[in-house]
């Protein structure tokens, strides 16, 4: 198990670390709260169960409540299978985008994009080749619809189950669309429902 300090950016608090009056503006609890939450990644996990991987996690939330931002609540867990070739959306590309989800930064933040399979135009695995990776920042970010544009350009042709290659926009924690919540732990497993990742509260 991993344990980091995740500082708090709201506005309001970045604005208060360089102002020490407008930080007193917070309430007491608000005070406390804007200051320090904890990423816990639970390292254990992986290669076990799904069910075992709860049990760890929820007794060291059972120890240790205040680390995980409950309010009272639960622990939440986002249980998601990792893709495969046989999933029903595999021929769509995932597209990360920026924290402002205007533009594709890609998981390394270099534009770069990747897609985990070959592209198969023909029955029984022939006809498969190897497709991307597409650079999506040419001097300047391009949006989703213009990077997928690109994408769709080196790979004109549809596979064997008459599926063109598409995308779709995969946002960032800490996004609008994917807000950061110390209360969700983010768990990824396989057919079996084995942890393939390390999960992390996010």
């Amino acid at each position: 198990m991993r344990f980091s300090h995740i500082l708090t950016t709201a506005a309001t608090v970045a604005t208060a670390a360089a102002d020490g009056n407008l930080f007193k503006t917070l309430s007491e609890e608000d005070q406390k709260r804007a200051l320090f939450h904890y990423s816990v990644t639970f390292e254990e996990c992986v290669g076990i169960h799904l069910t075992a991987c709860e049990a760890i996690i929820v007794e060291e939330v059972r120890k240790n409540p205040g680390m995980f931002a409950l309010d009272g609540g639960n622990i939440n867990f986002d249980v998601t299978s990792v893709r495969s070739p046989e999933a029903p959306d595999y021929y769509l590309v995932g597209l990360r985008t920026n924290s402002e989800e205007t533009h594709v930064s890609g998981i390394l933040g270099d534009g770069m994009i990747w897609y985990p399979y070959q592209w198969c135009t023909e029955v029984g695995g022939t006809g498969c080749v190897d497709v991307g990776p597409w650079d999506c920042d040419v001097g300047l970010p391009l949006t989703v619809e213009q990077c997928c544009q690109a994408i769709q350009v080196t790979v004109p042709l549809p596979d064997h189950k008459g599926n063109y290659i598409d995308c779709h926009p995969d946002f960032p924690v800490g996004s609008v669309s994917n807000p950061t919540d110390f209360s969700r732990v983010r768990i990824h497993v396989d057919t079996n429902n084995i942890v393939v990742h390390a999960p992390r509260n996010e």
